[in-house]
């Protein structure tokens, strides 16, 4: 026969199971390929921006807090909050863990948080292991938006206008990978305008319609190879 202890042991296990509030962890991230600007159309950037911006961007859904609520059984701070998953009906859980300072702490004798859900009618809940929208706040501020983020499958390549010297154009060739820059991949670039008028970077072409020591006015003819 099971000891007693054992018992107890199931016992509280399966009241854990029954009271689970089952809160969807089934969120993933989107990744997309994008290049900018659009080949032929004739564009302006100042000194520091990207002439041509061309990656993989990854993003995530992110609850955002706007300000921080004091609240009788839980703390939330203002930030940025990670989507958990999406139940059935499009309503959507985060994570208690913010991106950039937020939290969400509980008081005495209150059962830790587990997520975030907004909702039109009560507001931003917070949500434990045993209970969804345990506690509730109508008065939080609070947006869901779409995020970059850092990641090791988010990649981008650019090419940066550095303004002239008489007839002379400088060019930056950046790669980032993961949100940092690759140094084995950056390298300054300097084009004769009195000798062409097109330039060619790694299978990239354009041609610079004007320019001076603060902008320039081109057009992309071909994108990286």
């Amino acid at each position: 026969m099971m000891n007693s202890k054992l018992l107890k042991i199931l016992f509280f296990s399966l009241f854990m199971v029954g009271c689970s509030s089952n809160i969807p962890l089934n969120s993933y991230s989107t990744t997309e390929r994008f290049t900018l600007p659009k080949l032929d159309k004739v564009t302006q950037v100042y000194v520091g921006d990207y002439m041509i911006d061309e990656g993989v961007r990854v993003t995530d859904d992110y609850l955002v807090v706007k300000q921080t609520i004091d609240g009788v059984a839980y703390d939330i701070g203002q930030g940025d909050y990670k989507l958990l998953g999406t139940e059935k009906n499009g309503k959507k859980y985060f994570s208690t863990g913010s991106t950039n300072g937020g939290y969400v702490r509980q008081g005495a004798f209150i059962d830790p948080p587990f997520a975030l859900s907004p909702d039109e009618k009560k507001g931003l809940c917070v949500s434990t292991i045993f209970v969804k929208d345990a506690t509730c706040y109508e008065e939080a501020l609070s947006e869901v938006i779409k995020k970059a983020i850092d990641s090791p499958s988010a990649f981008q390549r650019t090419l940066i206008y550095n303004g002239s010297v008489g007839k002379k154009i400088n060019i930056s060739y950046r790669e980032f990978s993961g949100g940092n820059a690759r140094q084995a991949f950056t390298n300054d670039v300097e084009y004769d305008m009195s000798k062409s008028k097109i330039i060619n970077y790694k299978g990239a072409e354009i041609e610079v319609i004007d320019y001076d020591n603060s902008s320039i006015t081109y057009r992309v003819k071909k994108y990286f190879r």
